[in-house]
């Protein structure tokens, strides 16, 4: 795939949806050409169904943390999954924002098990509960694939994840040098904005825009000091094989 793919973007939520040409052909126009768009309820289910965007691809998940997010959405996460409308589950994990462990993991396990079962891979949210998911997986889903959304964990987590076939997904926010170092040399990542969430902190928007994509690319290459265009042909690569397109 040619140019740059945005791994993790909520295109649904009215901050983008209510100017999404104009997010759109702003993101394109400087280099991005894919989007992987985040549903997280019913409501979000049903919008990108009713879509017809070409550069768009989407997933679909209950989210640990999101309000409208509800174990009633999961009949609608089966038939998505039947229907062959999504290319992932996502995104779920768990959120120590909340104290609901117990239904978190209850949740998540549902929807690893759906994502087994029909193949397909699974994007995570965690926040501060990285042990306790590198425990479900081990014990229950030790070949999982797809990868860590937003990622920006230390080098001991970033090393323990490594173990699985998962994909780090850098936003904005970037690990410290010597982890996003440690995630280059693996070979095994993608760039997302999250948007219209986690926006630089140095932009003085309301929130976060698809184009803001090219920001974080720029970043990494200085850090790391590789070419953008190495960047985007190892993300490519990393594109086609958790998802196989």
């Amino acid at each position: 795939m040619n140019g740059f793919i945005d791994a993790h973007c909520h295109l649904a939520d009215n901050r983008i949806a209510a100017n999404l040409e104009q997010e759109l052909s702003e993101a394109k126009e400087s280099g991005i050409s894919c989007f992987i768009s985040s549903a997280l309820c019913r409501e979000e289910f049903e919008w990108h169904q009713n879509q017809n965007i070409s550069q768009m691809i989407w997933i679909a998940g209950i989210h640990p943390y999101y309000e409208k997010s509800c174990e009633d959405d999961f009949d609608e996460l089966i038939k998505l999954c039947d229907e062959k409308r999504i290319i992932a589950i996502g995104e779920i994990g768990l959120d120590k924002r909340k104290d609901n462990f117990e239904w978190q993991k209850k949740i998540l396990l549902m929807q690893l098990d759906l994502a087994k079962n029909y193949d397909l891979p699974v994007i995570f949210h965690t926040v501060r509960q990285y042990y306790e998911l590198d425990k479900i997986l081990k014990n229950n889903f030790q070949k999982v694939r797809g990868y860590l959304h937003g990622f920006n964990a230390s080098m001991e987590i970033a090393e323990l994840f490594s173990k699985f076939d998962l994909a780090f997904s850098l936003g904005c926010k970037p690990p410290r040098n010597e982890v996003l170092e440690f995630i280059i040399d693996r070979g095994f990542f993608l760039f997302e904005t999250d948007a219209p969430y986690q926006k630089p902190v140095d932009d003085k928007n309301d929130f976060n825009h698809l184009k803001n994509l090219v920001r974080t690319v720029d970043k990494v290459s200085q850090i790391i000091e590789l070419d953008k265009q190495e960047l985007e042909s190892i993300q490519s690569k990393s594109f086609e094989q958790i998802f196989g397109l």
